[in-house]
């Protein structure tokens, strides 16, 4: 790619006459040169349309899919088909001579849908990214749908054709670009199956159970999606329920460390087989403490930690996306700051291209398992914990911060979707410890895989990036953030010592929101100096270099053995067996077989 090309560009070609209503979105705070490498840029179309499809008119506040790919499982699925397609059309033209970076399909699986195309005379590994990276956009944002309104699709078919377009000395004729699409295809025919839908779900009732927000008990929405001023009708809106106990794992083997592992977490303390009111009332306590919204008198949480809580937001808010979108944008400065020669240099693209597919494939089987287990165990989230909780600790009066809505004039929210485990803690510890395993193996760094790392790097967090803001208004598509009313959130650059570091502060984030309770990101003993509080009336938390993820309990369904707590064990967990087996499909006997109900011993999930 020329040195003089980014991909701004697109961002000011995204609205034209022929579509009004689509969305300008606003500059970003990288610097433009990390586009000037293919693998990156293509990144970034995905991660542009990930927060484009959050953007869509009418569906901030989490309503029900008016856009595809719009809820973090099924980014993070997006972006895994995305990069493993990428991995494998540039591997089978370039392959590792060490033999350490092999394609995900290969040309003589016996599962036929495994199958690696022939390469047909492809010897352009550029074209062919270009081709795999765009069938699997096309495929994956622009099909049409019944809940997908056409100005959608329409909107985000002309952003991909903007992409390509500004993609120089593209030939889609050759034999490179058309292996892309081949193998674009065939990652989407193996691994393009996951179900989003709600279908017939609703909440079982009962303490300790998961229901509705209630500050936002229902969505509003247009019975047709093609007339959004037609008539209107309230649902309740669920997301995902069933997609963690169905979907395809993609590249989990079972196997950590040489012993079998299900990929399951412990019951959480109370409600279930494990009863420990001290836990829970504890994690009760601190959420009470942090996570009430800021002009509460309860509310004891600092401004830093309020920084934290917002920075790893991205709850599927207007301009923003997903959390998949952030912890990419970690990768993007860490994988920058590390590359192993210039932006453009073969050895640059290899490494670029291997790392950016186990980060995403990490994250996607990282949604998997933490959506199965959030449906699992359908655990209440703390608004409705300390609302109506059955002892006198109760407060019918509370609120949250809540997640934020950023960029639109709604309240914040609390997430459709059950509290444990913690699907920011999960994602956060399934790609940040695949990011440090790839850069101790390749750089020979010192640090334990269950230790802390040197690997430094810097954020600006688009929740705070002085340019978001919460609208006093209705948000207008037609017009930049940057010339809408509302109050700018504050420019607050983050610096991270270590990743090690920053899973810890992205898991813990959850708190200080109050939209998850402790113990659904790590047990209190890993990351509590004490049950005791500071003067200033917040929770004593060790120094992140200090601790380590070692706490385990027991699970109803599984008497006798003992289970990681919350989220990021449970992520840790799955990037050390991705990593280990070398981004290989999970086998079929361990994929779901449409029969797995939650808790059964005979399957993976």
């Amino acid at each position: 790619m020329n040195s003089n090309q980014d991909y701004s560009s697109i961002r000011t070609l995204i609205r034209s006459n022929e579509n009004p209503n689509a969305i300008v979105l606003p500059p970003s705070s990288e610097p433009a040169e990390y586009n000037t490498n293919y693998v990156f840029y293509w990144n970034s179309v995905g991660l542009d349309l990930v927060r484009l499809v959050t953007s869509i008119e009418g569906n901030t506040n989490n309503p029900p899919p008016a856009a595809p790919q719009n809820g973090p499982p099924s980014a993070a699925r997006s972006l895994g088909i995305l990069h493993l397609a990428i991995n494998d059309a540039y591997f089978a033209i370039n392959p590792d001579k060490k033999g350490v970076n092999t394609t995900y399909l290969t040309p003589n699986s016996t599962n036929p849908k495994a199958v690696l195309p022939a390469l047909d005379g492809a010897t352009d590994a550029r074209l062919a990214v270009a081709g795999a990276a765009n069938t699997v956009l096309i495929t994956l944002f622009t099909t049409a749908s019944g809940t997908v309104p056409f100005a959608t699709t329409d909107m985000l078919t002309q952003f991909l054709n903007n992409a390509v377009s500004n993609f120089p000395n593209l030939d889609t004729l050759s034999s490179s670009y058309q292996f892309g699409v081949a193998v674009g295809n065939a990652m989407l025919n193996f691994l393009n199956n996951g179900f989003f839908g709600q279908d017939s779900y609703r909440p079982t009732p009962g303490l300790y159970k998961f229901g509705d927000d209630p500050t936002n008990p229902v969505r509003i929405v247009p019975v047709n999606p093609n007339d959004p001023d037609g008539p209107q009708r309230a649902i309740r809106f669920y997301q995902a329920p069933f997609y963690g106990m169905t979907a395809q794992r993609v590249a989990v083997q079972g196997q950590v460390n040489g012993k079998f592992d299900e990929h399951l977490i412990a019951d959480p303390p109370v409600g279930f087989g494990t009863n420990d009111p001290d836990e829970y009332y504890s994690a009760f306590n601190d959420i009470y403490r942090e996570g009430g919204r800021f002009d509460l008198n309860s509310t004891k949480r600092t401004p830093s930690q309020t920084v934290t809580g917002f920075t790893w937001a991205y709850d599927g808010s207007n301009l923003l996306g997903t959390p998949p979108r952030v912890f990419n944008q970690c990768l993007r400065n860490i994988a920058w700051q590390r590359k192993v020669a210039g932006p453009t240099d073969e050895a640059t693209n290899a490494d670029f291209v291997r790392v950016f597919a186990l980060f995403n494939t990490a994250l996607a089987d990282a949604g998997i398992f933490a959506w199965q287990e959030k449906y699992c165990f359908e655990f209440w989230r703390p608004l409705s914990g300390v609302r109506f909780d059955p002892t006198s600790a109760a407060d019918p009066f509370w609120f949250t911060e809540g997640a934020p809505d950023t960029n639109s004039n709604h309240f914040n929210f609390k997430p459709p979707f059950p509290s444990y485990p913690s699907g920011h803690a999960t994602f956060s510890g399934a790609s940040f410890q695949i990011l440090r395993l790839y850069y101790k193996r390749r750089d020979n760094l010192p640090f334990a895989d269950d230790a802390p790392d040197d690997i430094s790097f810097d954020l600006i967090s688009d929740e705070l990036n002085g340019i978001s803001r919460d609208l006093y208004n209705d948000y207008i598509p037609s017009q930049p953030i940057t010339d809408q009313l509302g109050n700018v959130r504050t420019l607050v650059p983050r610096h991270f010592d270590s990743v090690w570091d920053a899973m810890f502060d992205a898991a813990l984030s959850r708190v200080f929101l109050g939209v998850h309770w402790r113990f659904d990101a790590f047990a209190s003993k890993d990351i509590l100096v004490s049950t005791n509080v500071n003067p200033n009336g917040t929770s004593q938390y060790k120094n992140a270099q200090d601790i380590r993820y070692v706490t385990t309990g027991p699970r109803r369904d599984r008497p006798g053995q003992q289970f990681p707590i919350g989220g990021v064990p449970l992520g840790i967990g799955i990037a050390n067996d991705i990593f280990e087996s070398n981004l290989k499909p999970t086998p079929t006997d361990l994929q779901p077989d449409g029969r797995h109900k939650c808790g059964d011993p005979k399957k993976l999930g």
